[in-house]
């Protein structure tokens, strides 16, 4: 018997290539917008189609406006404010009722990546709605990819309350850090992902660019060497980083979450290349990181109820807290 033919690439039968997306994500205030900037010079294709730049970044945010808007809305329709702190389970991301943003999504990507074999997404809690994304990717061949921006919760508390002091305060920012971090980390563990350390980055960019291309097997190409060198030389600049801790500031820095203290430090030693993504030594201690974010799930859910009932609370004109708030501001005249 002889052996079967040879599958032929070209044919009109042949499965399409498997194209790659890959997703920019951490914790707010953490070097997001530049290192998707970094990994655009390496020659992913983010799109033209970006968020304005603002106060809060006005060196831009390198976001996809749509698939932002869209990302935005499966967080709204379960309810999740953009500072929520309440752990989402996968079936609340996967049910029948969210298909219309799932097929928004696919709309999207057609649109705008048709010709990009390899494209990206800027957006730091994509983790905590990463079960939305898998079908959505599964339907339209694509494998992902994560490049994981992370920075000392220090700095990433500092940097929060120049903005926002209310969210700023040490103890709220942590929190904010490890629902953006944690939350279905596991769900990539079988994928390439490169953690990079912010003020590694900062301090020699080029090696780290290098090291996201490495890990994440991005194709090389000469005619980069150019926008590679534009982003290290001209994009980054001193001013973009105010505060820079050490490991031994995670020690003494006063209402720091030892959780988020210990998963930092687990994913810097990924980002100092110490630990290998692909080590499941890396993986079992993860999961003790795992096993106490479920512990304090019913609290971060009473958080946020409270939060909720705040809001609604100051939103109502007849409502005793607003009441007294009123009352304040008029003494304080």
């Amino acid at each position: 018997m002889g052996h079967p033919p040879a599958i032929d690439a070209s044919s009109e039968n042949a499965a399409p290539a498997q194209k790659r997306v890959v997703f920019v994500i951490g914790a707010g205030r953490s070097g997001t917008s530049s290192l998707a900037r970094g990994v655009s010079a390496l020659g992913v294709d983010f799109g033209d189609n970006f968020k304005r730049p603002s106060r809060k970044n006005p060196s831009g945010f390198f976001e996809d406006i749509d698939l932002l808007r869209l990302s935005k809305a499966v967080r709204l329709s379960r309810g999740v404010r953009a500072d929520s702190l309440r752990l989402m389970e996968p079936a609340e991301l996967q049910g029948p009722e969210l298909e219309y943003l799932r097929q928004r999504a696919r709309n999207v990507i057609r649109r705008r990546f048709a010709n990009s074999p390899v494209w990206g997404f800027k957006y730091g809690r994509t983790l905590r709605i990463l079960p939305f994304w898998e079908p959505v990717l599964a339907a339209e061949n694509m494998a992902p990819s994560f490049v994981l921006a992370l920075r000392n919760p220090i700095s990433v508390a500092r940097s929060r309350a120049a903005l926002d002091p209310r969210r700023g305060r040490q103890q709220a920012s942590d929190l904010e850090w490890l629902v953006s971090v944690v939350p279905f980390l596991r769900r990539a563990r079988h994928c390439p992902i490169a953690v990079v350390d912010y003020d590694l980055l900062m301090d020699a960019p080029l090696p780290q660019l290098e090291r996201i291309r490495a890990q994440l097997v991005l194709p090389e190409s000469a005619t980069r060497a150019a926008g590679v060198e534009e982003y290290a030389n001209a994009f980054l600049r001193a001013g973009f980083r105010h505060t820079r801790f050490e490991d031994a500031d995670l020690d003494t820095c006063e209402g720091l979450n030892p959780l988020t203290r210990d998963a930092y430090r687990l994913l810097r030693r990924l980002a100092a290349d110490e630990l290998d993504p692909r080590d499941a030594a890396f993986w079992d201690a993860w999961e003790d990181i795992e096993r106490q974010m479920a512990a304090i799930a019913p609290l971060l859910r009473l958080l946020d109820l409270v939060e909720n009932e705040r809001r609604q609370a100051m939103i109502n004109p007849f409502s005793p807290i607003r009441g007294l708030a009123r009352l304040g501001a008029a003494l304080r005249r």
